[in-house]
């Protein structure tokens, strides 16, 4: 983007959304308002119709925060989208309310687009192959074979990266397919495919679990997010350059997605302390019929062993 048109604007914006914890915001606020590099603005959609959020903005009296209280709850995804559309800075970081960003990330890249301009995506990766710090730059045509690749690239969180805001619109903001698992990768992968990125091997932002996560219900979202992220990919990438390579790679990434994901539940409530039969029989259900896809078939029969595997061991009374 010309830096004539962001004249008077920030040069990053953190979108956010948030519903009805006002004190996982008010954590999060307190620590983007700690970053070393001070040009951004932190722009938040509360899904919350009774804007619980609003006192928490409002104490801190920092006009760099815009807050929005959508009047109803639209969902993670279109939450989300509300508040990069009223972002002006030119690199859009994606912020939940809950996972820390580290006080240096817009300090760190500021530098390095500097050096470095013209790429549609920066970010901190956990990169397998690559040394600590190691700075990669990504063509276009191949950031998704990159990035998706898991053997590659064992860790990411979209709030360490940040992304091109011209390109997040040209693909239309983040995917909204009716479930907000993998909608990240999916937007992630897609934005460098535009133009390109420079990836850093740290992190830069974490993960922060606890009982609320999302990814501990609502199962059924599982299914929809593997049928829905290959539709939008695969879509994506027919009309771009080494097509059969790319939709390989997006198979593996769902296959492992899924099998970790699966198995991560299933420990989680056969565990002494979290144990749900119900919930149990509710995942496998959801598994079985996401390995009906047609495109899952490589993954039933690993499924299967690991499944077998996990029976014995607590069926020995081996809880992990």
């Amino acid at each position: 983007m010309n830096n004539d048109l962001v004249k008077g604007r920030p040069w990053a914006s953190f979108c956010m959304s948030t519903y009805n914890r006002p004190e996982f915001l008010r954590s999060q606020v307190s620590l983007l308002l700690q970053q070393s590099f001070t040009d951004f603005e932190i722009v938040i959609a509360d899904n919350d119709p009774s804007g619980s959020g609003k006192a928490v903005v409002d104490a801190f009296n920092d006009a760099r925060i815009k807050y929005q209280c959508n009047g109803e709850n639209l969902g993670m995804v279109k939450s989300f989208n509300r508040s990069v559309d009223r972002a002006m800075g030119e690199y859009i970081v994606m912020v939940t309310d809950d996972d820390p960003v580290f006080f240096d990330l817009l300090e760190v890249f500021h530098t390095i687009i500097t050096g470095h301009p013209g790429y549609s995506f920066y970010g901190g990766l956990k990169r397998t192959y690559k040394e600590e710090g190691e700075l990669e730059l990504i063509g276009g045509d191949d950031f998704i074979r990159e990035f998706l690749d898991l053997d590659k690239t064992s860790e990411l969180v979209w709030s360490g990266c940040l992304l091109e805001r011209e390109a997040l619109l040209q693909i239309g903001k983040l995917p909204d397919y009716g479930s907000p698992h993998l909608v990240d990768h999916a937007m992630l992968a897609m934005v460098g495919a535009i133009g390109g990125g420079v990836v850093v091997n740290k992190m830069y932002s974490t993960i922060a679990y606890h009982q609320t996560n999302f990814s501990k219900s609502n199962f059924d979202y599982y299914y929809n997010s593997c049928a829905e992220f290959y539709r939008l990919m695969e879509g994506f990438i027919q009309q771009r350059p080494l097509y059969e390579e790319n939709k390989k790679v997006i198979v593996d990434h769902l296959g492992k997605w899924f099998i970790s994901c699966i198995f991560s539940l299933l420990n989680y409530f056969r565990s002494a302390a979290n144990h749900d039969e119900q919930k149990l029989a509710e995942i496998k259900i959801v598994a079985e019929k996401i390995l009906r896809l047609p495109f899952m078939q490589p993954y039933r029969f690993k499924y299967r062993a690991k499944s077998i595997i996990l029976s014995v061991k607590f069926g020995l009374g081996i809880k992990k």
